[in-house]
């Protein structure tokens, strides 16, 4: 980790130190879809699904006519080892502010200071990069996997493109080309989700759009009882989402309800809850629960280690390491707009 210090020395100091914003890392710390925990390298996930078909009644013996219809399905799921390293070297901040709180001694260079106020932001940061790529990344190979196939319209393919290349696929990417087995055609390919043709959302269109994105879901899904559908969209989309509602002149309509404010604010969609994740160009309105993120510990997003380097080297390192893979199951119940 190179630290980079920019600005003169010798001055009198400003006390407080302005940090960097780091963007809310919520999909693990709120678990707004399904946290699974306690794998390492790989896990199976099952999908059942039963059908039945009506008939007359009869007072025969029953007998086996494939009538009912139990269905069970296995797909591995391999994670992805990831991790967040470097080396520090606290030599540089000799001659700064920092320099003060290093205790005394030629090997005593690490500063308090700095690990308080400079250090500590390591984590959010991380947490900040990681719910990035939950939302919005493409392996290498998926993105040339996804340009060859036949199934998705080009606009669906730019998307996948233009995403950042990742250690893993992201939710979006899962939603629309996996290897899951419990597919109407199993193995390698485009996801059976349900897939709308969008525009460019604006304030002015964002309200219609939406209306594509809910009349386009399974009816199922809108009127589950066992769970609540959400809408995940662009994080740039509330601010839209304001702008419509608040917009002049004889077109004024009211499309979304905002409850709240701050930290408790809530904004839904013909009754259906909106989650604001760094997506871009997709949206995506499903049961929650059908959107999965497998772990081997949730909490490996904040952990840090940092230690002295060995052999005597005054430099120390810092690490943090994870396992990681998104997934979707009950893919013919996941709408997702592009």
């Amino acid at each position: 980790m190179a630290i980079n210090y920019a600005g003169g020395k010798k001055n009198p100091d400003l006390e407080a130190i302005q940090s960097e914003l780091y963007a809310d890392s919520k999909t693990l710390r709120d678990r707004v879809i399904d946290i699974q925990e306690g794998f390492k390298s790989g896990a199976d996930v099952y999908e059942s699904k039963v059908s039945v078909t009506m008939k007359a009644g009869s007072t025969d013996a029953v007998t086996s006519d494939g009538s009912i219809n139990l269905g069970v399905q296995k797909s591995p799921v391999a994670l992805k080892s990831i991790e967040y390293s470097d080396v520090i070297d606290d030599a540089v901040l000799f001659g700064t502010r920092f320099e003060k709180s290093m205790a005394a001694g030629a090997f005593n260079q690490v500063s308090s200071e700095f690990d308080k106020k400079v250090l500590i932001q390591v984590a959010p940061a991380i947490g900040e990069d990681l719910e990035n790529h939950l939302w919005n990344g493409a392996t290498s190979a998926t993105k040339v996997a996804v340009a060859a196939t036949t199934g998705l319209t080009a606009s669906f393919k730019a998307t996948v493109a233009a995403m950042p290349t990742s250690e893993f696929d992201s939710i979006p990417v899962r939603a629309l080309w996996n290897d899951s087995n419990s597919k109407t055609v199993a193995g390698a390919g485009v996801a059976d989700s349900v897939k709308l043709t969008g525009i460019t959302i604006t304030s002015a269109n964002i309200a219609a759009e939406y209306s594509k994105l809910y009349a386009g879901a399974p009816d199922k899904v809108i009127n589950s009882t066992s769970s609540e559908p959400r809408i995940f969209a662009p994080l740039a989309h509330r601010q839209l989402i304001k702008i419509a509602n608040n917009s002049v002149g004889a077109a004024q309509q009211i499309n979304f309800l905002v409850e709240g404010s701050g930290a408790s604010e809530k904004i839904s969609y013909n009754g259906v809850a909106i989650e604001f994740h760094p997506m871009v160009n997709v949206m995506i309105l499903t049961l929650p629960e059908y959107l999965k993120v497998l772990l081997d510990l949730s909490g490996d997003a904040s952990y840090l280690e940092v230690d002295k380097m060995a052999n005597g080297a005054q430099k120390r390192y810092i690490k943090n390491k994870q396992s990681i893979a998104t997934w979707v199951t009950n893919q013919r119940y996941i709408t997702i707009q592009g």
